[in-house]
């Protein structure tokens, strides 16, 4: 018999049911643009700091502030289909020890 279902599972359930009423259109939205932020403000200060981008804002540069903003939403919306996925197979994991438990 496996693990016993633990009150981080159920938390973590509750949390996960709220978020699976609500639409999925919303919840990519959401974490598409926070996932995307995050990965935006960070290549953009590394390649500041790396010397791939100016302190000084010069012409050169927008291109490449472009493409990160690009990169960095689609890498947010790849963040948010391998998250939600995660945890919709850790919720059916935690309901399917429920259900045996209860057996």
């Amino acid at each position: 018999m496996g693990k016993p279902v633990t009150k981080t599972d159920i938390r973590f359930t509750e949390l996960w049911r709220e978020q699976r009423e609500g639409s999925k259109i919303g919840y990519y939205l959401l974490y598409t643009f926070s996932w995307g932020l995050v990965i935006i403000f960070i290549s953009f200060f590394l390649l500041m700091f790396m010397g791939g981008i100016s302190i000084i804002p010069i012409a050169q540069d927008n291109n490449k502030i472009v493409l990160i903003i690009i990169i960095g939403f689609i890498l947010g919306f790849i963040t948010a289909l391998i998250v939600r996925a995660r945890n919709e197979k850790r919720y059916q994991k935690i309901l399917e020890k429920v259900r045996k438990g209860s057996v």
